[in-house]
């Protein structure tokens, strides 16, 4: 599964994949960006099925060099609010997009409904699957096994995060261990890359 994955969650559109390469190619084309190839996430996630979402994952070409960064061009994955915004006005439902750069633990999300502000979160992508199963109404793990494949989800258990979305809460987490202290480094460490990646896109 690729490190740098966007999504975009679409409510009730039918299945009219036509009609969605048209919005995303009219933003793409306002700045000068190649339309990205686009295609519906198959067999769509049951969760997201019964919540009435469907979910489109857009082609992303291979992740720019720190002195790409630095030019003034711009990219795919920062169009995702541009693309959302449009999707709401087009389908007149609500859409949400999601990017998710694993390598360098960043993420963000921006949530769309016609003739309403969009709302956006960026940061951790622990924490932006949070919010964006939030926004689905959906629970988080869902989302982690759909953007990060099993080690994400395996992860966010050996960290004991909340999925976000259960109604009961469990006992205080007993004192860490090994195991804890290990995977709380990885946590501090995918931070600093975050930090790193969020510098390098200035």
């Amino acid at each position: 599964m690729p490190h740098r994955r966007l999504l975009l969650f679409l409510s009730d559109v039918e299945g009219n994949l036509t009609a969605v390469r048209q919005t995303l190619k009219r933003v793409c084309e306002a700045v000068a960006l190649a339309t990205p190839e686009v295609k519906w996430v198959e067999p769509q996630p049951e969760g997201l099925a019964d919540a009435s979402w469907q979910v489109a994952e857009l082609t992303l070409p291979p992740a720019p060099g720190r002195k790409a960064r630095k030019s003034e061009q711009p990219f795919l994955e920062e169009q995702l609010d541009a693309m959302t915004q449009a999707l709401a006005q087009d389908f007149q439902d609500r859409a949400l997009g999601i990017f998710v750069d694993r390598e360098h633990s960043y993420a963000r999300t921006c949530l769309s409904g016609p003739g309403r502000p969009s709302k956006a979160v960026e940061g951790e992508v622990l924490d932006v699957m949070r919010q964006g199963a939030r926004w689905l109404d959906v629970e988080t793990g869902l989302l982690a096994r759909l953007l990060g494949g099993g080690n994400t989800a395996r992860n966010l258990l050996a960290a004991a995060v909340d999925f976000g979305n259960e109604p009961h809460q469990a006992a205080p987490p007993p004192e860490p261990d090994e195991d804890d202290r290990f995977v709380e480094a990885k946590l501090a460490q995918a931070r600093a890359y975050m930090e790193q990646y969020l510098s390098a896109r200035k």
